[in-house]
């Protein structure tokens, strides 16, 4: 063997083969490819869920704003049945009239309604009550005056 052959070999023993450099760039190139192909699946999964929460989100306020709406209505439509006006109007359809003076009849019960009622009834029926201290009562001033009256203190 000359000396050019011997130089030769080490070269060819280093060199690569094409294929060989092919793979090495090509490796690398396609591994951040399917990185960032992953990267961005991942991405538009979670996008695609967030973008259906928040339909779903919305989709719920406006049930609840139509469902208060109707709560809103339904108020509104009770109020109206029990109006003092369409009550009347109810109770004449079923037979009821106003009540005259006259036809009211008072009775009165000695003893009940100690608080209110006085002991002396006049003969025509009518009562004689101190509205004026009853409701300016405190509750300390009410609380006394009934502990009087069970008569703790003898117990």
């Amino acid at each position: 063997m000359s000396e050019s052959e011997i130089e030769s070999v080490p070269r060819k023993a280093f060199t690569q083969s094409q294929w060989r450099r092919h793979r090495q760039i090509t490796v690398p190139i396609l591994i951040i490819v399917f990185a960032l192909a992953m990267f961005g699946a991942i991405y538009l999964a979670e996008t695609s869920r967030a973008a259906v929460t928040g339909r779903h989100v919305q989709q719920l306020r406006r049930e609840i704003e139509s469902l208060g709406y109707e709560n809103d209505l339904l108020h509104a439509n009770n109020a109206y049945l029990q109006s003092a006006s369409q009550l009347m109007e109810r109770a004449k359809e079923f037979g009821y009239v106003p009540l005259q003076l006259e036809q009211i009849e008072y009775m009165v019960i000695p003893g009940f309604g100690h608080d209110l009622v006085e002991d002396n009834v006049s003969d025509d029926l009518t009562v004689n009550i101190d509205h004026t201290n009853y409701y300016d009562e405190n509750l300390a001033d009410w609380i006394l005056g009934h502990l009087q009256e069970l008569d703790w203190g003898n117990k």
